[in-house]
């Protein structure tokens, strides 16, 4: 084999060529960079949608899981039909931050979004040999069980449990669903006072409309905020036998918003509307997502089925 042929086979690639491979790869690399990107750019979006989606049917399954126990006078039934007075079973007060339990809710300033504060009231049921230990049948906002109200209580106290339940910033900045729920000691409610906790974060406005009984139907003939049921007197939250609910909900990374329809937003989106009064996204950084909740709730223990179950 001649010198000319060996030299042929061990040359290796020229300085050309070598750039235009290294050219080529980079160009590769590049695209698969990109593509790595907004996959996870893409991810994130999604994740954040999805924390939305999460928060808001969480903060409706707390409201109307609280909202379905107000009234119910507690298993076994005590003497609480017979109090003299007993205080509305479901109040709000509008736009209210800082709210302090009362009859109704007591406002110290305006909310964050204008956002309405709800008081419900309720009992739970207690053991047979033991009414004052809940048997866990009933759970107020903080998780804890409920017991039933028992023989002796406080004149006033017709319901064992008080549930306030509110938006305000967190330490953060960001809003978020609380509620105030009384003390306990050894799992027992001890009267000793109040406590706050938080329970869904990003909910950036909550709107309450109360849906009154006018015709002795059973049903709403029509939707009003809380300072339209207070000027009724003592007797208009007595007339309350619905809630209609609207919650603005934010995720937390902004760029992840998209036109992406809320859960039940467009339809109840109307003036005189729970939605309809939702304030505009303020709070929340540009472009971050934001989706709306509704919901109505009927009220299984209102007034007139105090003293039948219906």
């Amino acid at each position: 084999m001649s010198h000319r042929s060996r030299h042929a086979r061990t040359r290796g690639f020229s300085l050309i060529e070598l750039m235009v491979g290294m050219a080529l790869g980079l160009i590769a690399a590049a695209a698969a960079g990109a593509t790595l990107l907004a996959a996870h750019a893409a991810y994130l979006t999604t994740s954040d949608r999805v924390l939305v989606e999460e928060r808001g049917q969480r903060a409706l399954a707390i409201l109307s899981t609280l909202l379905r126990q107000s009234g119910w006078p507690g298993e076994p039934a005590s003497a609480s039909a017979a109090l003299p007075f007993a205080p509305p079973a479901v109040s709000g007060a509008d736009n209210c931050g800082q709210p302090a339990i009362a009859a109704v809710p007591a406002c110290a300033k305006a909310a964050i979004g204008q956002s309405d504060a709800l008081l419900v009231r309720f009992s739970g049921g207690g053991l047979p040999s033991a009414p004052a230990q809940p048997d866990d049948t009933m759970t107020d906002c903080s998780g804890y069980p409920v017991a039933a109200r028992v023989a002796g209580a406080e004149a006033t106290a017709a319901y064992v449990a008080e549930n306030l339940l509110y938006v305000a910033a967190g330490a953060d900045g960001v809003p978020q669903l609380l509620c105030r729920y009384p003390a306990r000691r050894n799992g027992l409610i001890d009267g000793s006072g109040w406590t706050s906790g938080a329970l869904v974060r990003g909910v950036e406005s909550l709107q309450l409309r109360y849906g009154l009984e006018i015709n002795q139907d059973g049903r709403a003939e029509h939707f009003k905020t809380a300072s339209a049921v207070l000027a009724l007197g003592d007797a208009g939250w007595q007339r309350v036998v619905a809630v209609q609910i609207a919650i603005a909900v934010r995720g937390d990374r902004p760029g992840s918003a998209a036109p992406v329809r809320g859960s039940g937003a467009d339809p109840l989106a109307l003036a005189g509307t729970a939605a309809g009064d939702l304030a505009s996204a303020a709070t929340a950084p540009a472009g971050t997502a934001r989706r709306i909740f509704t919901a109505t709730v009927r009220l299984r223990n209102a007034p007139r089925c105090q003293e039948t179950l219906c």
